[in-house]
């Protein structure tokens, strides 16, 4: 044997002897072991994952090989002698806490035991095997359940050299097998030697899991290559009954952006870092479904805590056993939510920067942030957004809230060093002022404003608002207008217009649009027929009813839909309406709208008008596809779809 083999099987030996100075020992561990791979059952790629990186693996390559067994390798750096036994010792690592790894309690691999019967090792030119079985053989133990899965190498022969690590794990339990720590009775072999219903791959890989990876750039799920797995009702681990899909995701990084590639689809996140935090800011709306409306937090590994903000925070931070959620009263994860609203607050009061006017577009389109406040438990989402408020205080931006909707020319007039713009947008006026709540932020003083700049600078809309918003404050609060307030209010009174002749008279719509030959030509795009008319129901009854659909206007009588007819193939429809500026703005959907979608999926689709004029689309979405993003938004109690323009058609 060469130098690892013989390692390995030194350590073999060592082990065996300390099961018969100490058996009972084993038993406690074996035990241990079952309620470890009990609370990291989920988490079985994650740990795998992470594992792979802090070897400083650029490929991770999962796959399936039928009847039960997948195989995980990486490119990384072999396994010594040292990782060998911090493998079988329990709770042991190489790793150090805050070093160049992500890992370092030394449980991760350990995780395995909630799905796997026996792991083959390759690495290094060393192949051995953990099995419970030809343990409890070799140490003479009659019950193998008295005896741990990851505990003795075994079948330690030496192999031919290969790039990393591979591990081949055969999932489900045998016989003799420990019983769950819930009770649960072993799983019997199937008549192929295998354990039945096993799993036959770990689970589908979060994409956010690669997010703030330090070393991997590709984690390649082929299409299963052997036979489908069992369904038995005993499978243990994610994926159950069924063979994983394919997944291929590529991770570009730089200091200050990551990209992820999934299955073609590109997500980007900048980056923003702060003391012990870094935060992923998602930047598309493929990003931003993945993010979520509440955001997450990670220890580097997704957590199953949400931060109140649409962003991703990470950090080292400190975790319960079970690594899915952030133990908030530790002084660790306090830093890093601290650290995390500096960074966030710094890009929201800089004009200028990269992440700027789209952390305002997401915090504005965001949840209410004052519920997230008067929560009574000090959750990651409160700490954080508490964070930011001290930060947003204690350091004011130049620029302040608005009470009056501004046009794009008036922010730049008003706010010469810089303002969000989505701050004043119209459809931002309620998010606005709950921000302002929330943050701090300081009111425009208009009278004062008025009194520094040129009024004849500002766009008529505004001017009208302000005069409007003058008259009001002179009727309620008998409020005496100063001379340019009062010249503002004069220029919007109406004067008499000298008498024309009427408007010609337009009839009401009809239920149906009829076009006769003996007519003239029509414009029917959907730009013209948008021009006709204001109401987006109507524009897209009368679009789709020239494309062959036969539609009727309910929108009045709150049914749940806009309109109801036929498609092409005369299969009955129901049709909701929605209005969008672009394909990556969200629109939201009622319990109502949602419940009727439930009820007749495919006979229910949603019509998008996206933008107006000559570049407008009419767009066909079945909101019942099963992985459409959206989420139950607690403020309204509407489900908001994000990324939903990839699963859309063009009408016509």
């Amino acid at each position: 044997m060469t130098a690892l083999p013989t390692a390995v099987a030194a350590l073999r030996d060592t082990l065996v002897r300390e099961h018969r100075q100490a058996p009972g020992l084993f038993r406690e561990i074996a035990r241990m072991e079952g309620l470890l791979a009990d609370t990291y059952r989920d988490r079985v790629p994650y740990e795998l994952l992470q594992n792979s990186d802090d070897a400083g693996a650029r490929t991770v390559l999962v796959e399936d090989l039928g009847d039960g067994r997948f195989r995980w390798a990486n490119d990384g750096r072999p396994l010594d002698a040292a990782d060998v036994e911090a493998l079988c010792r329990s709770a042991n690592s190489t790793k150090t806490r805050g070093g160049d790894s992500i890992g370092y309690r030394g449980i991760g691999f350990k995780s395995l035991a909630a799905i796997a019967h026996r792991i083959d090792v390759q690495s290094a030119g060393v192949r051995f095997a953990f099995d419970r079985a030809a343990a409890a053989a070799l140490l003479g133990e009659a019950d193998a359940s008295a005896v741990p899965l990851i505990r003795i190498p075994t079948e330690v022969h030496a192999d031919a050299p290969v790039a990393g690590v591979t591990f081949t794990v055969t999932c489900g339990r045998r016989p003799g097998d420990p019983p769950t720590p819930s009770g649960g009775a072993a799983t019997p072999p199937a008549s192929t030697g295998a354990p039945s219903g096993s799993t036959a791959s770990p689970g589908a890989i979060d994409p956010l899991s690669a997010l703030f990876l330090r070393n991997v750039t590709r984690v390649r799920t082929p299409a299963t290559t052997g036979p489908a797995s069992g369904t038995g009702a005993g499978s243990a681990g994610a994926g159950q009954g069924a063979p994983a899909a394919p997944q291929d995701i590529h991770i570009e990084r730089d200091a200050a952006r990551v990209v992820l590639r999934v299955d073609g689809a590109e997500a980007a996140f900048a980056l923003l870092r702060h003391g012990t935090a870094t935060v992923a800011v998602p930047l598309d709306a493929r990003a931003l479904a993945m993010t979520g409306v509440r955001g997450r937090l990670a220890c580097f590994l997704p957590l199953q805590d949400e931060v109140g903000l649409p962003v991703i925070v990470s950090g080292d931070l400190l975790t319960d056993p079970s690594r899915t959620h952030a133990v908030t009263a530790d002084a660790s994860t306090r830093q890093v939510l601290a650290d995390a609203a500096h960074a966030i607050a710094r890009r929201l009061r800089t004009p200028g920067d990269p992440t700027f006017e789209r952390l305002w577009q997401l915090v504005l389109d965001g949840e209410d942030l004052r519920g997230v406040l008067i929560s009574g438990t000090a959750s990651a989402g409160k700490l954080l957004v508490s964070a930011l408020r001290e930060e947003m205080t204690a350091h004011r931006p130049p620029f302040a809230h608005s009470p009056l909707p501004l046009e794009p020319p008036d922010v730049r007039v008003i706010f010469p060093d810089g303002a969000p713009q989505a701050l004043y947008a119209s459809h931002h006026q309620s998010a606005a002022r709950a921000l302002k709540a929330v943050l701090g932020l300081r009111s425009v003083d208009f009278t004062a404003t008025l009194a520094d700049l040129d009024p004849t600078l500002l766009s008529d809309p505004l001017r009208a608002r302000l005069a409007a918003h003058f008259q009001e404050l002179a009727r309620t609060h008998g409020r005496r207008l100063t001379e340019t307030e009062s010249r503002l209010v004069q220029e919007a009174s109406p004067r008499e217009e000298s008498p024309t002749a009427p408007p010609p008279t337009v009839p009401p719509p009809t239920e149906e649009i009829r076009v006769t030959k003996a007519a003239p030509a029509a414009d029917n795009s959907l730009a013209s027929v948008l021009k006709r008319w204001r109401a987006a129901e109507l524009a897209t009854k009368e679009y789709l009813n020239h494309l062959g659909w036969t539609l009727r206007d309910v929108s009045a009588q709150n049914v749940g839909y806009d309109l109801e007819g036929t498609d092409p193939r005369g299969e009955p429809v129901r049709v909701e309406v929605k209005k969008v500026d672009r394909p990556d703005a969200r629109f939201a959907m009622t319990n109502n709208e949602m419940s009727l979608m439930l009820t007749q999926p495919g006979g229910y689709l949603l019509a998008i008008v996206v933008g107006d004029g000559r570049h407008a689309q009419l767009l066909l979405l079945d909101p019942s596809q099963a992985d459409l993003p959206k989420e139950r938004v607690c403020r309204r109690w509407d489900w908001e779809f994000t990324d939903w323009s990839r699963f859309a058609r063009v009408a016509g």
